[in-house]
């Protein structure tokens, strides 16, 4: 669309206007103050389809892995995969109340939804996207104790995996308020169809409040997950070299049992991994950018855009990842959508086979191959 050549006259302006829809003449007030860099017809059209394209995605998926999830009940009581709902419902909130607003915007190659819909955008999908780190922080500490230490599983119930989520909203909510207060604010983003945080106010309280940020937001939940993986890691691959050396003696049937279930863990912790990875990819360069940010440096309009919409993917990726890696996924997924209920469990599960001693009340009676389907596993 093309832009009106005379510019208002910015310094008699007091305040943006706070309607819904942003005319022309507005939307060059936000360019002054905000010091908007408007991409090409082209690159809006671009991020416009790109972000049609990912919402799809990241809704028809999220909505699907919450309808296969509810109305599963073996995967439903599983505390595990109560905070899967949670990662589930964080993305298509972030879905539904972050990508139409900028997708339309987009289209339109400007803000049209003025400073209360830039506000309104900005908290909820802030709020979305810190409820998505902290609940792959508290996954990564789960698999830490299903994989390390076994003997405490019995506490992670569902009671209290719904308290820790509850807990986790409260505090993303809280987090997210401040902006709303007064200590700092929501504003366009350089490439001006998009809300964020103020990451460059030069005001005392908006600077601590962006330093406190990427410590709580970006830095401690990255620590605690990268120490719970690397203790997971490390205690996989010791379960992966016993398993190894277990196919070539023979066990009794308790042990055969605990290498089944072990080998299941550990398979699952490699999807959870995945979660993380996928996650810190698409987030990291705009972390990163935020930081950059905070010091005022010249930024070119395409490395402030690139990851912005890079980190919007974040939402589309995890039920791809679970189709792709989870075999009790795809089972699920065809029990709840495909028209004859009888194919899934047509579809056995992955099995393990182990050398058994038969001896009994100290009698070696011989030895047989005795094979376990996949063990029923902490998540999935």
């Amino acid at each position: 669309m093309a832009m009106s050549t005379g510019k208002p006259d910015v310094d008699n302006v007091t305040s943006v206007p706070n309607n819904d829809n942003t005319t022309m003449s507005e939307w060059e007030v936000l360019i002054e103050r905000y010091d908007i860099r408007p991409l090409s017809p082209a690159g809006y059209l671009g991020c416009a389809l790109y972000l049609l394209i990912v919402g799809l995605l990241a809704t028809a998926g999220n909505s699907t892995t919450l309808i296969m999830f509810l109305k599963s009940q073996k995967l439903r009581v599983k505390p595990h995969n109560m905070l899967i709902i949670n990662l589930a419902l964080s993305d298509l909130g972030i879905s539904v109340f972050g990508y139409p607003l900028t997708m339309l915007s987009c289209f339109a190659g400007r803000w049209i939804f003025g400073m209360v819909g830039c506000t309104v955008q900005g908290f909820t999908t802030f709020v979305f996207a810190l409820s998505d780190m902290y609940t792959l922080t508290v996954v990564s500490v789960y698999r830490w104790i299903a994989v390390c230490l076994p003997q405490y599983n019995h506490r992670l119930t569902v009671s209290l995996t719904l308290k820790v989520i509850g807990a986790e909203w409260i505090l993303c909510i809280v987090i997210c308020a401040f902006p709303l207060v007064g200590m700092s604010s929501y504003t366009p983003e350089p490439f001006g169809t998009s809300c964020t945080i103020d990451w460059d106010d030069p005001q005392p309280a908006s600077v601590f409040y962006v330093y406190l940020l990427i410590l709580i937001a970006y830095l401690v939940p990255v620590g605690i997950m990268f120490y719970c993986y690397y203790k997971v890691v490390i205690r996989s691959g010791e379960i992966m070299r016993s398993l190894k050396q277990t196919a070539a003696k023979t066990l009794n049937i308790g042990e055969a049992e605990t290498a089944n279930v072990n080998l299941a863990e550990s398979k699952v912790t490699w999807i959870s991994l995945a979660m993380v990875a996928a996650f810190l990819v698409v987030w990291s360069p705009y972390a990163l950018l935020s930081v950059v940010a905070i010091h005022k440096a010249d930024i070119a309009l395409w490395l402030t855009t690139l990851p912005t919409m890079c980190c919007k993917a974040s939402c589309a990726l995890n039920p791809i990842i679970f189709y792709l890696t989870n075999p009790t996924f795809r089972r699920t997924f065809r029990a709840t959508f495909c028209r004859s209920k009888k194919v899934a469990p047509s579809v056995p599960k992955r099995a393990q086979t182990f050398k058994v001693d038969k001896t009994r009340d100290g009698i070696f009676i011989g030895e047989a191959n005795v094979t376990f389907r996949q063990a029923d596993t902490t998540m999935f």
